[in-house]
């Protein structure tokens, strides 16, 4: 017995060990798969970490590049072409070299193209290809029908009336400038009679006021016909406006403006408001345009007796509120009106509505107003349309 008992405990303790050698080995296959998922892990972390790195650089160097483009875009006033006074304005230009300039007592250079005709006008007697800069109030600069033609450089001004006063811009054609006249702070100009063409903007307007915007002829400029950007109490009017492929004006930060009795055809989007209030949109013929008029996040604005038809959208509001939109007529758009997040009214004090040539309800006591509201969405609708359109 005692010899069996033995055998039995040795068999015991070799089963104990191999199961123990079995347990050892499993640990270290344990321990080995623990630190390969580790690595994994690690691994992918790297990868996120060197992903994050550079999407962050790449959106720096975005965010840099148009901080680059909007400065160098966005006119800056020249320390020696914005003089304060007339006793200042006697200094010689730093930059651009390669411009007209009108001085208070002379034009430089002598040999360019331009004559005065008296103490306060001015006029070409041949077509000019270099940029004009106006260090002068109270004048007249007449292009007498010749042209003033750029060459396309990055930020070129056809003419510069920036700090200007009381400066008239009449009867020129100007094309191939960034801005072809371009107003900063100025006041009381004139811009009348010209032909606008071919620019990447026709007319620029930033803090300027007072302005008048006439009789001119603005065509196929690359981004803007008219840029106002905190512009107030300026008048654009029966001015004719074609073939714009973005905007044709656009108003932003813009308050007091009347766009009055123009023409918009073949356009992208004819008037476009972006954060802009209280301006007056009157009269105007605005016809086979994308879009008529857009308002974004703009209110208090008066659209009245519009003539707007044949477009893609007559009128989109988007975040645009208390807006009177009154007495004009909507004929054959493709869609009247497009809404996001808006509430305006579409009659006037005197209770006028507007022409709808889809509007489909009945007169039935003949006084000339539908029996029926137009609706153009739950929280929009015209309560008085008129049956046949305003003259």
């Amino acid at each position: 017995m005692p010899k069996k008992e033995g055998k039995l405990t040795k068999k015991k303790r070799r089963l104990k060990d191999r199961i123990r050698e079995r347990q050892i080995r499993l640990q270290r296959t344990l321990e080995a798969h623990r630190l390969e998922i580790e690595k994994v892990q690690a691994e992918k972390r790297d990868k996120k970490r060197r992903f994050n790195i550079i999407t962050l650089a790449t959106c720096i160097f975005l965010v840099t590049i148009t901080l680059f483009i909007c400065i160098t875009w966005q006119y800056t006033k020249p320390p020696s072409l914005a003089p304060q006074n007339q006793n200042e304005s006697q200094q010689t230009p730093q930059s651009p070299s390669n411009a007209i300039y009108i001085w208070p007592n002379s034009v430089e250079p002598k040999t360019v193209p331009i004559t005065k005709v008296k103490d306060n006008y001015y006029r070409l007697t041949a077509n000019v290809t270099l940029p004009i800069i106006v260090l002068r109030d109270n004048i007249v600069i007449d292009g007498a029908g010749y042209f003033l033609k750029g060459d396309g450089t990055i930020g070129s001004r056809g003419i510069d009336i920036s700090y200007r006063r009381n400066v008239t811009v009449v009867n020129f054609k100007i094309e191939g400038f960034d801005y072809g006249v371009f107003l900063n702070s100025t006041t009381n100009a004139v811009i009348l009679h010209n032909e606008f063409a071919n620019n990447y903007c026709g007319i620029w307007l930033t803090f300027s006021s007072q302005n008048n915007i006439t009789l001119n002829n603005i065509s196929k400029n690359k981004m803007y016909g008219i840029w106002l950007k905190n512009a107030k109490n300026n008048l654009i009017y029966k001015n004719t406006f074609t073939c714009h492929q973005n905007y044709t004006i656009y108003l932003g930060y813009s308050s007091f403006n009347i766009i009055q009795a123009n023409n918009f055809s073949e356009n992208t989007y004819a008037i476009f408001m972006f954060s802009s209030s209280n301006n007056t949109i009157a009269q105007n013929d605005i016809v086979n345009n994308f879009e008529g008029i857009c308002l974004l996040q703009s209110t208090q604005n008066n659209v009245h007796e519009n003539k707007i038809r044949k477009n893609n959208i007559g009128m989109d509001f988007d975040n645009s509120s208390n807006n009177t939109i009154s007495r004009n007529n909507f004929i054959d758009n493709t869609r009247a009106v497009g809404i996001v997040n808006s509430i305006n009214s579409w009659n006037d004090s005197s209770k006028n509505g507007n022409y709808w040539s889809d509007y489909n309800g009945a007169d039935t006591n003949k006084d000339g107003i539908g029996d029926t509201p137009y609706v153009i969405d739950e929280n929009n609708k015209d309560e008085r349309p008129r049956i046949t359109p305003y003259s």
